[in-house]
């Protein structure tokens, strides 16, 4: 099949040859959690016993996206997030199926043969999820795939769902934490903070001119935005990171109709229009509400503002801790 999927160099930019065989760690990995860690902590086992590159396989876009149109999940990171968080994870190179009609329809064993002559990479064996299922409505699943591996001589991998106080630990579940304003739920399940990434916009100039706290107007394209308030967070530009007053909602003291993600950006000064921003969440500091004045919403900002600041550690390398 035509451009079945796009393959990516290496972190260090270098592509190993055709002949050294992959292990394959396959699957959506949207998040990259720590069950998608695991499976990728399992491929580079078996790729050290049969000396292979540890390649991620993924797919784009996501599969519900084009299977289940009127409801497709909100992705939790971007494309270019998930190569890094893969990489992290201790892939060697990534490669995403473009996920078509075709794709879709293709029966498990048609799929994993055009996996085997993919022409970009020798595979010598897979690991998934155990539960994972591929091809056509889903209709393979582990055994199918052990018995095609068996057949071609790979090796194959079936790692068992992570769990954390009972919980599986999935994209669903980080979904809702987010989605029920749990940060602290999801940030262990999701072993990292809620992140917000988007584009900023132009917005009703309000905040600097009449409250004395400018703020970007996040366009949120990925991650899952949590109840309305306002919450402490931050955000990097430049390689620098910023402590970040973020409030999400109607902006009820001017009547707001369209719920918006306003970013402030203490300590920082300058321009941001049509920048990609990421912004990270950490606590919820107060629900939005109506105040009778914009003098009195602007003394509440002030005091949210010296309340993230006293948060936080600056830092002088990327991270910043959070108290």
């Amino acid at each position: 099949m035509k451009d079945f999927l796009k393959f990516h160099a290496a972190k260090n930019g270098k592509t190993a040859p055709f002949e050294l065989p992959r292990i394959v760690a396959a699957g959506v990995f949207d998040g990259v959690h720590p069950g998608h860690r695991e499976i990728i902590r399992k491929a580079a086992e078996r790729a050290a016993e049969v000396h292979a590159v540890v390649l991620a396989l993924s797919f784009t876009p996501h599969p519900r996206q084009l299977l289940c149109p009127g409801n497709p999940p909100r992705l939790l990171i971007s494309e270019n997030e998930r190569i890094g968080k893969l990489y992290d994870a201790g892939a060697q190179e990534t490669a995403f199926i473009d996920f078509t009609p075709e794709v879709a329809a293709l029966a498990p064993g048609d799929f994993l043969e055009e996996l085997a002559g993919n022409g970009h990479f020798k595979v010598a064996g897979i690991c998934v999820g155990e539960h994972w299922r591929f091809g056509k409505c889903g209709s393979g699943d582990g055994q199918v795939l052990a018995n095609f591996c068996r057949e071609l001589g790979w090796t194959y991998d079936g790692v068992p769902e992570l769990e954390y106080d009972g919980e599986i630990v999935s994209s669903t579940a980080i979904r809702n934490a987010a989605l029920t304003g749990d940060l602290e739920k999801f940030r262990r399940l999701a072993g990292d903070d809620l992140t917000l990434t988007g584009v900023v916009e132009h917005g009703f100039a309000i905040a600097g001119t009449k409250l004395s706290a400018p703020t970007a107007n996040l366009q949120c394209r990925y991650g899952v935005v949590p109840p309305d308030g306002v919450y402490a967070g931050s955000a990097g530009v430049d390689g620098q990171n910023y402590p970040a007053a973020v409030n999400i909602g109607f902006a009820p003291t001017f009547n707001g109709l369209q719920r918006r993600i306003e970013v402030h950006l203490i300590g920082y000064s300058g321009v941001l229009y049509d920048r990609e921003l990421t912004v990270k969440l950490y606590r919820f500091i107060r629900p939005e509400r109506r105040f009778d004045s914009p003098d009195e919403l602007k003394i509440q900002i002030a005091s949210d503002i010296k309340d993230v600041t006293e948060q936080f550690d600056l830092c002088s390398g990327e991270r910043m801790v959070y108290k």
